[in-house]
């Protein structure tokens, strides 16, 4: 399962590069229709139980 994006954000601002306004700037640079959905695509992942119930 692909990390929460808080966690991620955390993880990019403890790189020492970047603010936490700019890493979630980047992040979602990097995936512009949604980190989760991408990620997991690009993963080759299923689709989390919460998207794929109901």
């Amino acid at each position: 399962v692909a990390p929460d994006v808080r966690h991620v954000v955390d993880f990019l601002v403890a790189q020492g590069e970047l603010d936490k306004k700019r890493a979630k700037e980047h992040l979602f640079k990097l995936f512009p229709y949604g980190y989760m959905q991408q990620a997991c695509k690009i993963a080759g992942f299923q689709r989390p139980r919460a998207w794929s119930t109901g």
